[in-house]
């Protein structure tokens, strides 16, 4: 199977409200580049009535690992199973897809408790440039129960480049507690679990997801989906 990795090139400003990021893609087969704006956060906020989904799969998104809530990037982009199962299908909308991380385990069948802990990912919403997060929805994946995230933090900020998405001195913590998957006894597989709400009042730019427990031994943690959801 060929490997995978994902670069951010950075991003570089065009004026004063936007900026450009260029990812590439290597499969080590090929190499895809694409680029996405970024659009700078505006003072300006008017909530609609609805909450709605904030990310999908358009988003700028970039997976985490050996990372923890108030602290700088440990590693990003890590080991996943296959093409299919990278960050962006926690945000994708569907429930046949997965995001799977193994971490800082290096390989798969590195069976240890909590090897997807300190995992994730951040997400740079094109939806708004000035969002408010106010509940979490997960979705269990196909299989492997124990693979389960149980808790979760959700950190937002406002900053404008790739460069300062990955500092911890970026973040402020919006939510830390349950994903709403049950601890004790196992969901059905790729079904939605009951949605956590939490206050916050507070627009934010882009979100900063991270899994701090999973539901027991595995070689890493997966869910099919992992939608923040607000106000828009």
């Amino acid at each position: 199977m060929p490997s995978i990795m994902t670069t951010i090139i950075g991003a570089t400003s065009r004026n004063s409200t936007s900026a450009r990021a260029t990812i590439i893609i290597s499969t080590g087969v090929e190499s895809t580049t694409m680029s996405k704006t970024i659009t700078h956060p505006t003072t300006s906020y008017l909530p609609s009535q609805q909450i709605v989904s904030i990310t999908n799969l358009d988003d700028i998104i970039v997976g985490l690992y050996s990372t923890s809530a108030g602290q700088s990037t440990g590693g990003d982009n890590g080991v996943y199973s296959t093409v299919s199962e990278q960050p962006p299908k926690a945000i994708d909308g569907f429930l046949s897809t997965k995001y799977l991380n193994f971490g800082n385990n290096g390989a798969p069948e590195n069976i240890r408790n909590n090897s997807g802990a300190n995992t994730g990912f951040f997400v740079v919403p094109s939806i708004s440039n000035a969002s408010v997060a106010v509940a979490i929805r997960f979705a269990t994946a196909n299989d492997f129960p124990n693979r389960d995230p149980i808790t979760v933090t959700l950190e937002g900020t406002n900053v404008t480049t790739i460069e300062a998405l990955h500092l911890g001195s970026s973040w402020t913590l919006i939510y830390s507690g349950p994903t709403g998957i049950n601890s004790t006894t196992a969901p059905a597989r790729s079904r939605y679990v009951p949605q956590q709400n939490f206050s916050n009042t507070i627009a934010f730019r882009s979100y900063r997801l991270l899994i701090t427990s999973q539901r027991g031994l595995a070689d890493c943690v997966q869910y099919a989906e992992a939608q923040i959801l607000g106000y828009v």
